[in-house]
């Protein structure tokens, strides 16, 4: 990777609060709070972890369909209230073909438990940034919980696609019949064209269409890549484990114009680790990289979790009888094997990095919170690089 370059904006006097809260309270004046009043740098605001645990908020999902009646998901903050309701269920199995899921044991069927609350009342503080998330080749919208009910947590409604050309349901299921195949932009335009004008839903009126932003996993981050540059409501995109074709050492165009950040792990099988770095290095700036060592390609994702006494996805697969090609199954175990780190150690950087990154590229952060390199002292599970070329 070319050598990169750290800017922090030097603030003499920054209030943690005005860094990481949206509170409307003022910050206590310095000269009438006694001794024992303290006031927090810049570059010490750049090096918390922030948003490394669950946000403010509690959160929702709910599912629509698109015109062409694939499935979108979403997660977005919702009312105190949520607390009280049951969470979402998600059935692997599920999203198989109905011969498939009859050769599952029921006490084989792995149900995996995520952080939101069907249906539940929307928050009040909307409308609210958006996050457009595209899963990875056979993956689905709830592949990655833990990172879209953060981002949810922390303020943001995040739209998820089945894209059918490619899931898990599209593969393996009946999702993609009947539907006209559609490019991944296209896809996710056509979601967030569609959460936007959603009547009588928890996300009426949810949506800030100024405030958008695109992510996305292994093919997805192709996906969030390719959409940061055709749509122009996207201010900021995230790809993680990025592996678009590169010519000469540079990033594939068209090059988007808005910020980004890419991340990546070092024992990735699927997506060379390389391959990431020669995205970000033909990226321009403002830019970020967040390298996590001996990760594997579903770092980024909860697969290895989902059915884990089970064996997770390779072990539904045996359990069946499945004859799926060694490239499927690889996708499905890369991350979760012993020699690799276990993706949940390093999910609380994962999340804080995306939900800074995010923040401060749409402004909601006027400084950088928890962007300077020394933040990654705070995670201890796992070892963090962060670098940034910022112009």
């Amino acid at each position: 990777m070319r050598p990169t370059k750290w800017f922090v904006p030097f603030v003499a006097l920054l209030m943690v609060v005005a860094g990481c809260s949206d509170s409307d309270e003022a910050a206590p004046d310095s000269a009438n709070s006694g001794e024992g009043a303290s006031t927090t740098s810049a570059a010490d605001v750049g090096a918390d972890a922030a948003y490394a645990e669950r946000g403010p908020n509690e959160v929702g999902t709910i599912a629509f369909k698109l015109d062409d009646g694939r499935r979108v998901q979403a997660w977005y903050p919702a009312d105190d209230s949520a607390a009280d309701l049951p969470l979402e269920s998600f059935d692997l199995a599920g999203l198989l073909n109905p011969g498939l899921q009859a050769q599952i044991p029921k006490d084989k069927r792995p149900l995996y438990e995520i952080a939101a609350h069907p249906d539940a009342d929307a928050g009040a503080d909307g409308p609210y940034p958006v996050v457009l998330f595209s899963h990875g080749f056979a993956g689905f919208p709830e592949q990655s919980a833990d990172l879209v009910t953060h981002l949810a947590s922390w303020g943001f409604v995040v739209v998820a696609p089945d894209h059918v050309e490619r899931s898990l349901s599209g593969q393996l299921g009946t999702a993609a019949q009947g539907v006209t195949p559609r490019e991944d932009p296209e896809v996710l335009t056509a979601s967030l064209d569609a959460a936007l004008v959603l009547k009588d839903s928890p996300l009426t009126g949810l949506l800030d269409e100024d405030m958008v932003t695109v992510a996305g996993h292994s093919a997805g981050a192709g996906a969030a890549y390719r959409e940061a540059s055709a749509d122009p409501r996207i201010k900021a995109f995230i790809a993680y484990s990025i592996g678009e074709r590169t010519v000469d050492g540079e990033a594939p165009p068209p090059v988007p114009d808005v910020p980004g950040m890419v991340m990546a792990g070092t024992k990735d099988n699927i997506i060379p680790f390389s391959a990431s770095e020669e995205v970000y290095d033909g990226m321009r700036p403002p830019k970020y990289f967040v390298k996590i060592e001996g990760a594997g390609h579903l770092v980024f994702s909860d697969i290895c979790l989902i059915g884990k006494e089970q064996g997770g996805l390779v072990g539904l697969v045996g359990e069946i009888g499945l004859d799926l090609p060694a490239n499927l199954l690889a996708l499905a175990s890369d991350g979760c094997e012993d020699d690799q780190l276990d993706p949940a150690k390093a999910f609380e950087a994962i999340d804080h990095f995306s939900v800074a990154f995010l923040r401060y590229s749409l402004g909601i952060d006027p400084e950088p919170v928890g962007l300077d390199p020394a933040v990654t002292k705070n995670f201890t599970d796992a070892t963090i690089t962060l670098t940034a070329d910022l112009g």
